[in-house]
């Protein structure tokens, strides 16, 4: 299973299966076709005590509790199961009508089916790969079986390219995210470490520095993904807008500033016509401390915005190797998203890119964006992949910040000043561009 995958299933679940579910004491059924456990499973995402989850498939595995005989007869009984549930299984199925008519044909008459299917993609036989979907195609599938389209998703993250849908026996309204389901940052209550593990390092604390660039850059609108205590969302001098599904405020935010009490990912789909009206040119990301999150936030800021936006992103130089798990155990803690900073300088050298010698963790400064790339959006599988399942610690170069340049005095000035002189010029001017990377790399100390 592809990481886009899950979050595909996940997003199915916010929206049309968690409503039904969360808080209830019935007993509900969901039926995986095509549920054998390969790199994951969509079984943690039905992981709430009344969900009973089958997964069915043509063979025994980790993962299977029915074994089909038919690929085109469940064993089930009409009606009888509450969410029907498959991902990457249909492009195999050589008859996948007849599948999906199966899927219809148990699902409840009030009940939900969610379809994961590729629209792209290189050949990946198991045993056979015979289709690939477009919207039309789920449409032509449920006038086959008579059912009804409830919601459609095509997914821009490659190569796979997800076509995600939502079924149903009778015909219902869409639906927004489950508010119990938003995902809130890792919890704090976690016991200290060593004071190895919980060193904190920098030049100069990150705020005093997010504050001077607020100053240099004078930016018409400002947008802020994490907020938690509002501090750093309090230095706007502009209109700004912050996006956090828990914060906990404990400052006074100025009249012009507002928080979204929604994830990131709800709110680049659901918030695109507010986030083009506000039009912010200064951008900080802040959010979950997780690689993925962080790549997810920076392409569709990058997608969404102006060429000359200046992106900021925290957490990219853990003191300890502690505190660059993936799982939390110190109370200062960055996750992988150090592992950014490694990720765009290999796929995206027309970036320009400049890390801060920051406390507590470091600040990644992101210009000259380009909102038609496609390399991050293409490769967004094998990418979030390949980290989920690295096991390497942070390298030296990580750790010693080399390369980092110093928040204060005269290089400050000089990266502001750069920054200045593009925005100043045309963004998109290929000279402007060159121009600023090479004045960032002439910021970077020698041993860089």
């Amino acid at each position: 299973m592809h990481p886009s995958s899950l979050e595909n299933m996940q997003w199915c679940y916010r929206r049309y299966a968690a409503p039904r579910i969360l808080g209830s004491t019935q007993e509900f059924t969901v039926l995986d076709v095509g549920g054998a456990n390969h790199n994951g499973s969509y079984a943690d995402v039905f992981s709430a005590p009344n969900v009973r989850y089958i997964g069915m498939d043509l063979a025994a595995g980790p993962g299977v509790e029915v074994v089909l005989q038919d690929p085109y007869r469940f064993p089930q009984q009409d009606a009888s199961v509450d969410f029907v549930i498959s991902g990457q299984m249909l492009e195999h199925c050589e008859l996948f009508w007849l599948a999906f008519a199966e899927m219809v044909r148990v699902l409840k008459p009030d009940g939900f089916l969610f379809l994961i299917a590729p629209s792209g993609g290189p050949i990946h036989r198991y045993p056979v790969d015979c289709y690939r979907y477009y919207p039309d195609a789920y449409r032509a599938l449920a006038k086959h079986a008579n059912c009804h389209v409830v919601d459609l998703r095509h997914d821009d993250r490659g190569p796979w390219n997800d076509l995600v849908g939502v079924f149903s026996r009778t015909p219902r309204p869409k639906a927004l995210p489950h508010p119990a389901t938003k995902a809130a940052t890792a919890p704090v209550a976690v016991p200290p470490g060593t004071p190895e593990q919980e060193a904190v390092r920098g030049a100069r604390p990150y705020l005093e520095v997010l504050q001077e660039l607020h100053e240099g850059l004078r930016p018409r609108a400002y947008l802020e993904i994490g907020v938690r205590n509002g501090r750093s969302l309090q230095l706007a001098g502009c209109p700004a807008l912050g996006i956090d599904p828990e914060p906990d405020l404990t400052v006074e935010l100025p009249a012009t500033t507002h928080v979204l009490r929604m994830t990131s990912d709800d709110f680049f789909e659901l918030e695109t016509a507010r986030l083009r009206d506000l039009a912010p040119d200064f951008v900080f990301i802040d959010g979950m401390h997780l690689f993925e999150f962080a790549l997810r936030d920076f392409m569709h800021v990058e997608r969404l915005l102006a060429p000359g936006t200046v992106v900021v992103i925290d957490d990219v130089f853990p003191n300890h190797p502690s505190q660059a798990r993936r799982e939390r155990s110190t109370r200062v803690w960055t996750g992988d998203v150090w592992r950014l900073f490694d990720t765009l300088q290999k796929m995206r050298p027309d970036l320009a890119l400049c890390a801060l010698d920051t406390a507590p963790t470091g600040l990644l400064v992101i210009a000259a964006l380009s909102p038609d790339h496609r390399a991050l959006w293409q490769r967004y599988n094998p990418t979030v992949r390949t980290i989920q399942c690295a096991t390497d610690a942070p390298p030296a170069a990580i750790l010693e910040r080399h390369g980092a340049v110093s928040p204060q005095g005269e290089p400050l000035a000089r990266l502001i000043g750069l920054l200045q002189q593009y925005r100043a010029a045309a963004p998109t001017d290929t000279k402007a561009r060159e121009t600023l990377r090479r004045g960032l790399r002439q910021l970077a100390p020698p041993h860089a």
